[in-house]
């Protein structure tokens, strides 16, 4: 998932969000920049408990429906230009020890390590943004779309119609949420996520605290497969990429 999260944390220009003028976009642009570069460097490998739905739909109502309980692994390799990989073991399918190989109506894949990874940087012309209040006190909403026809070539792999939300603690500027959608084409063609929603709250691992995501919604482009997970027990993981050993993805509808 390339684009999934350009500008995953936020940090807002100085002063009390709660009495002072809101900041501008361009005060506030190359300090998302510098701070997603930081936090990329240092967030460690680590694992957490995820608890899935996902469905499949016809005319609105369930067909279909699977619930899962895994142990969802976010390794890193500094040698990758994209360091994090998602690594699943399933340990329930429906109440259930899973068979070798079971199927699902839809799976939401590389969610996680992409909201942490940060894969792409330095594209920030190739957006319009403006800037709002959140929804939440002590909050700021930044929006941001695709310029049409920009010829930087950055703005190259950028995906049609992409469209991405952050709401803020102006105070912190730690994301509180994320949403991010593209055109149902370019979906298609790079085997992306039409339509994603995620939570962040605050994980300690080890003597560090980072805000990670703790939810996520996601849905095709007809809203007919779709797939919501919760993530807790958050703990590092230090093993190395190498010896680890994970269950392979189920296969999910088409």
């Amino acid at each position: 998932m390339k684009n999934v999260l350009v500008f995953t944390l936020l940090l807002v220009a100085s002063g009390d969000a709660g009495g002072q003028q809101q900041p501008t976009v361009e005060q506030i642009l190359p300090r998302v920049v510098a701070y997603a570069r930081e936090y990329r460097e240092r967030v460690p490998a680590f694992e957490a408990d995820e608890s899935a739905v996902t469905q499949q739909l016809k005319g609105g109502k369930v067909k279909w429906e699977v619930r899962l309980e895994a142990t969802l692994r976010v390794l890193r390799d500094d040698s990758k230009p994209v360091p994090f990989t998602d690594k699943y073991t399933f340990r329930l399918v429906d109440g259930q020890s899973p068979k070798s190989h079971f199927k699902l109506p839809w799976f939401a894949q590389g969610v996680f390590s992409n909201a942490v990874g940060f894969v792409r940087m330095g594209d920030e012309g190739c957006y319009d943004y403006r800037l709002g209040p959140g929804d939440v006190d002590g909050s700021v909403q930044l929006e941001m779309w695709v310029k049409p026809g920009n010829p930087l070539p950055a703005c190259k792999d950028v995906f049609e119609d992409y469209r991405k939300t952050l709401v803020v603690d102006a105070a912190s500027g730690r994301i509180l949420h994320v949403t991010r959608s593209m055109s149902a084409r370019a979906a298609k063609e790079h085997h992306e996520i039409f339509f994603l929603s995620l939570d962040y709250g605050p994980q300690k691992l080890g003597e560090e605290t980072f805000w990670l995501p703790v939810r996520f919604e996601a849905h095709n482009d007809q809203n007919e497969k779709r797939m919501t997970a919760t993530f807790s027990n958050f703990h590092r993981y230090s093993s190395t990429l190498k010896v680890i050993a994970s269950d392979p993805l189920p296969d999910s509808s088409q």
